[in-house]
């Protein structure tokens, strides 16, 4: 006999001489539990039904525990599946998951079969006094749930899991009564109490893993066939015009739809790092370092609230500076909401009519952003209400995969109307959804801000709304949290309700959410109205702003650690100017960055945000950001054991999510995302005929790649947002700005700002026709 099979059989003869058989009746196989009962007892006993089960339940563990006494091999299996007392329970290892694999696989010659089912024991501590005498191993669970939690003066809970291996004809009420049985001797009135989770997801079988289709499931089945085969069509076709064809019919309107779908040429535009001649370099390793921080962000708290041990350190995790980029990450999406509003401000100005001056079509607006935006959104909430759920299996699947269709296949037309922040927004599908909708919810207002400047020319009206409006985004948050006592941002790891509400009350509403947009409208109406000028500053100045910029940005990042203490005391006052104010200064740093790298005050920082690798990256922005949970939510919920939470394991975790979010995404973008928005802009491009008109008379510059003419003619900064989280997914083509834009600046040629002296002067950019001709060049090739 091995070592291993001799433990099992010590670990057997002990738990079944605790045992005995079935709970709670008069049989002489029964035991009675003994008050003094200890978890190590508990979780040593193979599983015993209560005497109120059914016959075949009784019977069938009856069977069990006689063949685990004789060693049956089978038996032996089921017990060995079962999770038993964990080490480091003190230190966090709340979750077993026994060996899920072992039970499913288990061929037992019996009528039944083995089942998985995974319990949560959620133990709550109690405010009121010692009154039991039983201080012995119920003392020691009370420290123990206490280790788990984050204070120890209130009324808190832990979740306790682990996994039993028992026979099918047992279901899942029949189990959660034992173990309600089994766990009662462990409660000290008044101190410590517990609730048992079952439910019908909770146990699984070799039959229940099956996978089992319905017309939903077919029905998406079909029409990823049907893309499937325009894609392969569209690919076929292009590369037998490719080879066969001149060049000269590549460019027609015809070419351009029946290639929308080819891999070849969507792969080839996304895989380009070759830029225009008008655009903002340091955009895209700006865009795409954001959306690492995201994931990385999101990795760790899935695995922090997944199966890892040793959660007790991310108690003490704010004692160390950097955590906060963890803790406080959330931050990073106002970057996105900056963008989204440079872009729209920038390009809506450059957008030229007869007469010279901006045109507008809210309309076309709207249309353009939710049909570019929607079909890849929509194949990813048809994955989760479907297909994702088949993809995979484990203890705690259903937890995580589950649900995710459940919410989906209730809630998929609200996140395509793009209102699940505030509809159902306790059981919203994709959880990372709220951002898409704020977003929109922002371009739908956008108008309030941008009309009164581009139809009347009003640049005073602009300014005038642009800072009532940014004005309210402080202080509505403000209020909030005042009136509320919210706290300042979401504490993770604290108290989850005080989570929770600020969650549902500030940071999925648009109208807190709305200042880094503003910003950013701002900011793009500057950067337009400069965008043929150099701004020189003295070095003085560039190096304060860089260090202001700096302060503030770590401030608004690290200013919640304090908020992080066990003591300390809640500040209304100072949680309510945190939450008017930090995503505000965040939002400013940021802002900073790009205006300095477009004028050459960042050095090496524009150097490395400019590095080309970023390009084809930064493009899979807006696909990672649809995709990366999938990633995320397969490896938790397919886990079988439990490991180590330590920075380098999350590290490590993260880089695979990282990479294998990449590479859906690039399947994403290449079948949905881009040939949608060349559709798009094939379909709009004749709402407008002024557009059309540009269009014939400069078509031997340029080939559009995925620009909608009908809205805007965009400038060729726009690809630096193109694919980005803001939605914004459009890969610009270079539209000849020369001609449009080089009269459109009202900046003087040159002038000054400050002091005799100067201390900034703005100064006509020099064009370099090579470089001008190169970038043309470029994206005739890329066409």
């Amino acid at each position: 006999m091995t070592f291993s099979g001799g433990m099992i059989l010590v670990l057997v003869t002990s738990g079944v001489l605790m045992t005995g058989g079935v709970r709670g009746g008069s049989s002489e196989e029964v035991t009675v539990p003994r008050p003094e009962a200890t978890l190590l007892e508990l979780l040593s006993r193979p599983f015993a039904p209560t005497e109120g089960a059914s016959q075949e339940c009784i019977r069938d563990s009856k069977i069990y525990f006689a063949e685990l006494r004789n060693y049956n091999p089978w038996a032996l299996q089921m017990f060995d599946a079962s999770a038993k007392m964990p080490p480091g329970v003190i230190t966090g290892n709340v979750q077993q998951l026994g060996n899920y694999d072992e039970c499913l696989q288990i061929k037992t010659d019996q009528t039944f079969k083995a089942q998985a089912c995974s319990a949560s024991v959620q133990f709550e501590i109690l405010k009121g006094p010692k009154v039991s005498r039983d201080l012995d191993m119920k003392d020691l669970l009370i420290q123990v749930a206490k280790a788990s939690n984050l204070k120890e003066d209130l009324n808190f809970s832990v979740n306790y899991e682990w996994m039993w291996c028992v026979p099918s004809s047992c279901n899942y009420s029949e189990i959660s009564e034992a173990l309600e049985l089994a766990l009662d001797p462990l409660k000290v009135d008044g101190r410590l109490d517990f609730a048992v989770d079952l439910n019908s997801h909770s146990c699984h079988t070799d039959v229940t893993d099956e996978n089992m289709y319905d017309f939903f499931d077919w029905t998406y089945i079909g029409v990823l066939l049907v893309f499937a085969a325009i894609i392969i069509a569209s690919t076929a076709y292009d590369l037998h015009k490719k080879y066969k064809d001149e060049d000269s019919k590549r460019k027609d309107t015809k070419h351009q739809l029946l290639t929308a779908f080819s891999l070849h040429t969507n792969g080839k535009k996304l895989l380009s790092t070759k830029r225009s001649i008008d655009t903002i370099p340091c955009l895209d390793g700006l865009r795409y370092l954001s959306i690492c921080w995201i994931i990385y962000g999101h990795t760790f708290y899935l695995e922090v609230v997944g199966v890892k041990l040793a959660k007790n350190h991310v108690i003490k995790m704010h004692e160390d500076w950097s955590s906060l980029l963890i803790l406080n990450g959330n931050i990073v999406t106002d970057t996105f909401f900056l963008l989204s509003g440079i872009l729209l401000a920038y390009t809506l100005m450059a957008k030229k009519g007869k007469d010279g001056t901006p045109t507008f079509s809210v309309i076309n607006l709207y249309l353009n952003r939710y049909l570019r935006l929607t079909p890849a959104y929509a194949i990813i909430v048809g994955f989760y209400a479907t297909l994702f759920e088949k993809l995979g299996s484990g203890p705690k699947w259903d937890t995580w995969v589950n649900s995710s269709k459940e919410n989906c296949r209730a809630n998929w037309w609200i996140n395509l109307l793009y209102v699940n922040n505030y509809v159902n927004l306790e059981t919203m599908c994709m959880s990372q959804s709220w951002y898409l909708s704020v977003d929109m919810q922002l371009l739908w207002i956008s108008p309030l801000f941008l009309y009164p400047m581009l139809k009347c020319n009003k640049v005073i009206y602009f300014w005038v709304v642009t800072g009532t409006g940014l004005l309210a985004s402080i202080l509505i948050p403000f209020g909030i949290t005042y009136f509320l006592n919210l706290t300042g941002t979401m504490l993770y790891y604290k108290n989850l309700m005080d989570v929770t509400n600020v969650y549902l009350q500030i940071y999925t509403r648009v109208y807190t959410r709305a200042g880094p947009y503003i910003i950013g409208l701002a900011f793009g109406y500057i950067l337009f109205k400069t965008k043929n000028y150099k701004i020189r500053m003295n070095r003085t100045y560039a190096a304060c702003g860089w260090l202001v910029a700096t302060a503030v940005g770590l401030a608004a990042v690290l200013g919640p650690r304090a908020m992080y203490f066990n003591d300390y005391p809640y500040n209304k006052w100072e949680a309510s100017f945190y939450a008017g104010l930090h995503r505000h200064v965040f939002t400013g740093a940021v802002a900073w960055i790009i205006f300095a790298c477009i004028n050459g005050y960042a050095g090496p920082v524009n150097t490395f945000l400019s590095w080309r690798a970023w390009v084809p990256l930064s493009k899979l922005t807006y696909s990672a950001y649809l995709t990366h949970y999938i990633v995320l939510l397969y490896n938790i919920g397919s886990a079988r054991t439990s490991g180590n939470l330590t920075g380098y394991s999350v590290l490590h975790t993260f880089f695979g999510n990282l990479c294998l979010t990449m590479f859906v995404s690039l399947c994403l973008s290449c079948c949905f995302e881009m040939p949608f928005m060349t559709l798009v802009r094939l379909a709009l491009v004749r709402r407008d005929s002024t557009a059309e008109h540009h269009h014939h008379h400069h078509h031997h510059h340029h080939h559009h790649v995925g620009c909608s003419r009908g809205l805007q003619a965009k400038p060729s900064s726009e690809r630096f947002f193109g694919s980005t989280v803001s939605g914004e997914s459009i890969y610009r083509s270079s539209e000849d700005l020369a001609n449009t834009e080089s009269a459109a600046s009202s900046v003087d040629s040159v002038y000054a700002i400050g002091s005799s002296n100067f201390s900034v002067v703005i100064e006509p950019k020099k064009l370099v026709e090579e470089k001008e001709v190169d970038a043309r060049k470029s994206y005739t090739d890329i066409g």
